[in-house]
């Protein structure tokens, strides 16, 4: 059961691309206490029928001074992307949760294949920050595929990461090979079908818009992977 609505205040702004924003905000009722890969309800003053509720899920797992980071990208056209862009520190939104089941099961006893398409980033993020806090025991592979190298957010925080932890594997992929110095251009799918590891204990989870994880989700069946194991989440 999600926690009752109350006013949060942001506390802070950061632009991590020029289509992405990250904002901290600090609820100012009671303290949401949530597990990596879940998600607050913002219900936002505007639309035709206020408020218009948005979903977003937590970038960085919980903190001593309780606030929330989100990171969400403008969508061209989008209300609530463009409410939230033009708010600033100082500004109040509302606030309800957290939700969601996209979390890593305790105790973790299979290794991780964590797929995000763009801001599907966001909860996986949460995740392995949350998990390299403490002590990594089983392997976690992140296959990251963003529109654009600029777009791809976090990646300098993953690369770190990869050199720093022998289980910790990163595989970002520039869709179409767009921008220089894009390198890796193949689909999520194909690096997937190349990795050739044993299927049968390993938990894919996926996030990313419905057009991307519903035939992904399809596609790891046919691969070999347990249908039943898979966690998914989706952001539209």
């Amino acid at each position: 059961m999600g926690e009752p609505s109350q006013r949060a205040r942001i506390v802070g702004v950061r632009a991590l691309s020029r289509a992405v924003r990250e904002v901290c905000l600090l609820p100012l009722e009671s303290r949401v206490s949530f597990r990596p890969g879940q998600w607050v309800s913002l219900k936002l003053p505007i639309g035709a029928r206020p408020p218009l509720v948005r979903a977003y899920s937590m970038a960085e797992p919980e903190s001593a001074t309780g606030q929330l980071v989100l990171t969400f990208d403008r969508v061209p056209g989008g209300l609530g992307s463009g409410y939230l862009f033009s708010l600033n520190e100082g500004d109040e939104v509302i606030a309800s949760g957290p939700y969601g089941n996209f979390v890593v099961p305790q105790p973790l006893n299979l290794d991780l294949l964590l797929i995000a398409r763009y801001t599907g980033i966001v909860p996986i993020r949460c995740i392995l920050k949350h998990l390299f806090t403490g002590r990594l025991s089983r392997k976690a592979t992140l296959i990251y595929g963003a529109p654009s190298r600029a777009e791809q957010i976090y990646h300098d925080e993953f690369t770190g990461l990869a050199a720093g932890h022998g289980l910790f594997r990163y595989i970002p992929t520039v869709l179409g090979g767009q921008g220089p110095g894009a390198g890796e251009s193949r689909s999520e799918l194909e690096i997937v079908a190349s990795l050739g590891e044993d299927r049968t204990n390993i938990l894919p989870m996926v996030c990313g818009t419905k057009a991307f994880v519903r035939p992904f989700k399809a596609y790891l069946t046919e691969l070999g992977f347990e249908r039943k194991t898979m966690k998914v989440e989706t952001y539209d």
